[in-house]
């Protein structure tokens, strides 16, 4: 019983570490991509529209998001006035 408790601490203690690891490397790889993004003078033509507008245009699971609320805002309004 106490050998399969120690298995189980150790290896909640390796899934620990490997965890922090990952978070650290993708922290890093997430700070380094942000600053490659900022250096990138395309993207400054877009400071207008703000951090949200630019979330948008740069991730396409967003922009879906945002084409399908509108969708269904639309729908709705044109729902209401019938």
């Amino acid at each position: 019983m106490t050998s399969l408790r120690n298995v189980t601490l150790q290896r909640a203690r390796v899934l620990d570490a490997e965890m922090q690891l990952q978070r650290a490397w993708l922290e890093l790889s997430l700070r380094d991509l942000s600053g490659t993004v900022r250096n990138v003078k395309s993207w400054a033509k877009f400071a207008p529209i703000g951090m949200w507008g630019l979330s948008l245009l740069k991730h396409r699971s967003l922009w879906l998001m945002a084409v399908s609320l509108a969708v269904k805002f639309f729908r709705r309004h044109s729902k209401e006035k019938s």
